[in-house]
């Protein structure tokens, strides 16, 4: 009996150890998570830096948001001052000063800066090195006054437009009557030059001219009419014409000579090139030929209407006789001009 009350006893106080065990172990863990979510809060309040446990990101979102805006603005800082360390002179890096601080093995090569460039050198360079390409060239030519104006195309072709004029009183005796009169140039040009050595300003150039070119002459043929008519007979009298009339003024021929067609080829070799590399004032030369075909001839009589109208048949007649070879004389005089010569002098200037 009293061994039965023994182990009840025992059994009792057994139990009551196990509870007050458990109760303590209970009471620990409810501490423990008291403290945890005390800390966890404080930090929050205060800016610690953050928890990165998955719990805490899901309790607090707001917190993730955070972290990822950090780090961007970290990794940007620091990928711009590597940039800037490497490429201090970019214009983005201006006010930022390189960080000495390298990754490790990465050896930053420092970058001189550009010599300051001198106006004088800018202007050195101008100078010497090629132009716009396009000059002016004025000349003086058996084509007339004028000038070109020239454009390069490439390094071995240019091209030029020319303008020339000229006129001058002159005394066309090429044939039986003397002439006096004006020759008249006007020509355009429109020409390709090549320079087949680079180093030479020799150039071989062809084109096409357009001209007005022409002699206009008036000669006074009174008195080789008069000899023509002779004797006339008037009012059943025969006199001569001379001894009735004031033969000055009788007759007079017109002439007119194109020298050259209205548009003509041109071909001819020259020196100088106005639009080479780094020119600038130059002299330049032209030799050539206008193959504008043979002159044509018009000789026209005028005859004044003061010649009395009873001898003005007469001396119509007399006239047409005296030109009907006039104007093939002419034409025959002056057919060296069927080839042109064209020569010129002049200087240039490329801009």
């Amino acid at each position: 009996m009293n061994i039965l009350k023994l182990n009840i006893w025992l059994m009792l106080v057994a139990n009551l150890v196990l509870a007050a065990m458990a109760a303590d172990s209970t009471m620990a863990e409810v501490t423990k998570k008291s403290d945890r979510a005390e800390e966890k809060n404080t930090r929050f309040l205060t800016g610690n830096k953050t928890s990165t446990k998955a719990i805490d990101l899901i309790t607090l979102p707001n917190q993730k948001n955070l972290i990822d805006s950090s780090l961007k603005s970290q990794i940007a800082q620091r990928d711009l001052a590597k940039f800037c360390q490497d490429y201090p002179y970019n214009s983005q890096c201006a006010g930022i000063s390189p960080s000495n601080n390298n990754p490790p093995g990465v050896e930053t090569i420092p970058v001189p800066a550009p010599p300051p460039t001198s106006e004088t050198e800018t202007n050195d360079r101008n100078s010497s090195g090629q132009k716009t390409g396009w000059a002016i060239a004025p000349e003086i030519s058996t084509l007339g006054f004028g000038g070109n104006i020239i454009r390069k195309i490439t390094p071995a072709f240019n091209a030029r437009v020319g303008v020339n004029a000229f006129g001058v009183g002159i005394n066309l005796n090429e044939s039986q009557f003397d002439y006096d009169g004006d020759l008249n140039l006007f020509n355009v040009s429109s020409i390709i030059d090549v320079h087949p050595f680079k180093s030479s300003g020799f150039r071989i150039s062809a084109g096409l001219i357009f001209s007005n070119n022409n002699i206009q002459g008036t000669a006074d043929v009174s008195e080789q009419v008069a000899d023509e008519i002779g004797n006339v007979g008037i009012f059943g009298q025969t006199i001569d014409i001379r001894d009735f009339i004031d033969i000055q003024g009788l007759v007079t021929l017109d002439a007119d000579v194109d020298i050259t067609n209205s548009v003509s080829p041109y071909l001819g070799i020259g020196g100088g090139n106005p639009v080479g590399e780094g020119k600038g004032l130059g002299f330049w030369w032209n030799a050539g030929v206008v193959f504008g075909g043979s002159p044509d001839v018009t000789v026209t009589p005028n005859i004044p209407n003061s010649v009395p109208e009873e001898f003005r048949s007469e001396v119509q007649e007399a006239a047409n006789t005296l030109i009907e070879s006039e104007e093939q004389d002419i034409e025959d005089d002056l057919d060296f001009l069927s080839v042109y010569p064209v020569l010129s002098l002049g200087i240039s200037y490329q801009f």
